[in-house]
């Protein structure tokens, strides 16, 4: 009986040893391979913070200009990239279990930034040759926040550094822009370099333009009175509308409707004729119902209606003239204070109604 035992378990030792040796191989012909990526510039210096990706990995390299990947083995394209610099592609064959070394030279290629120009100075001049402090919000920032809020310009101008919009009609929604911590009323609110808003900076003013037809937004931080007035001692908003599209022209429609019963629905039709003669028209229906979140008969966010239309005509010339021709009009009933059902001693109810022509 011994003897069958010792038998039996050699007879198994022998079947664990060659079932060892035979999964061996399978298992290092799936073990993935190690690749060390060397990145380098024209000059011989390595490039840090150069991205490597290959298939689902990726990796950046540190500051020796080193990046490793554990790829599959089998053939594999490396895509070596870095801002500034020209990108690359390496191929090679990953071979598994083993480590594999392979240099990246990546040439200069300087970024062309297309300079941004303000208009708000009276001069055409970049920003960084201004001496003023000026600050531009513009590209996809305002096509973010006109996404966000496409009524009005409170979300537009709230994120702007040494910007402050600040409520000053709670009842019926008004805001004033604070600039460097002045009060509204020294903030002059231009579009195109004009006062269409009144020669003051009207408190309903931001929640009564819609940004769909912005191209930016310039902010003169500080006192502009020597270009504007008295009325620009904190500082100065300029609205810069965009330019009409070239080719078929372009068409941007947006319909929002909020979880509060507010709806926004805009139009903006842009299309260059010419060369010279270009045209753009912004057409908007906005509207908000009296909204009382907490039941204590006070309209927590204010009911209004309203409907704006702006058509613009753009001419250019030679030597650097140019004429914007522009008329619009506006029309505003805005509700808010106590609602119907208010108890007694609560503010009467406001109203507000708005006609702009320009």
């Amino acid at each position: 009986m011994i003897a069958r035992a010792h038998r039996a378990l050699a007879r198994l030792a022998v079947v664990a040893a060659c079932a060892c040796v035979a999964a061996g191989p399978v298992r290092a012909a799936g073990a993935p391979g190690r690749v060390t990526v060397r990145v380098r510039a024209g000059d011989g210096r390595p490039l840090e913070g150069a991205l490597v990706a290959a298939r689902a990995a990726r990796t950046a390299t540190d500051a020796r200009g080193e990046a490793r990947l554990a790829l599959p083995p089998g053939p594999a394209r490396l895509a070596v990239t870095r801002l500034g610099c020209a990108p690359d592609t390496l191929a090679l064959e990953v071979r598994a279990g083993e480590d594999t070394t392979i240099d990246a030279v990546l040439a200069e290629a300087p970024l062309a930034v297309e300079p941004v120009v303000v208009s708000s100075v009276r001069t055409l001049r970049r920003i960084e040759e201004e001496p003023e402090r000026v600050e531009v919000l513009a590209g996809e920032d305002v096509d973010e926040k006109s996404l966000m809020r496409p009524g009005d310009l409170r979300q537009l101008l709230s994120e702007m550094s040494g910007v402050r919009v600040q409520a000053t009609s709670p009842a019926l929604g008004g805001a004033g822009l604070r600039i460097q911590g002045l009060r509204g009323q020294y903030t002059e609110v231009l579009t195109d370099g004009l006062p269409l808003f009144g020669a003051d900076a009207p408190e309903m003013g931001l929640v009564q333009v819609p940004p769909l037809d912005l191209e930016r937004a310039e902010v003169i931080k500080g006192a502009a009175t020597a270009l504007y007035g008295p009325t620009a001692a904190g500082g100065v908003l300029d609205l810069v509308s965009r330019r009409p599209a070239g080719g078929a022209g372009e068409r941007v429609v947006t319909l929002d409707r909020t979880s509060r019963d507010g709806e926004d629905g805009a139009l903006w039709l842009s299309r260059r004729s010419s060369e010279r003669w270009g045209w753009t028209l912004l057409g908007g229906a906005h509207g908000q119902r009296a909204v009382d979140t907490n039941g204590d008969g006070w309209a927590d966010l204010p009911g209004y209606s309203r409907g704006e239309l702006r058509p613009r005509l753009f001419w250019n010339g030679d030597g650097g003239r140019s004429l914007v021709v522009t008329a619009g009009g506006m029309a505003e009933d805005r509700r808010g204070g106590a609602l119907a059902a208010a108890p007694a001693g609560f503010p009467p109810a406001e109203r507000l109604d708005t006609r702009r022509a320009d």
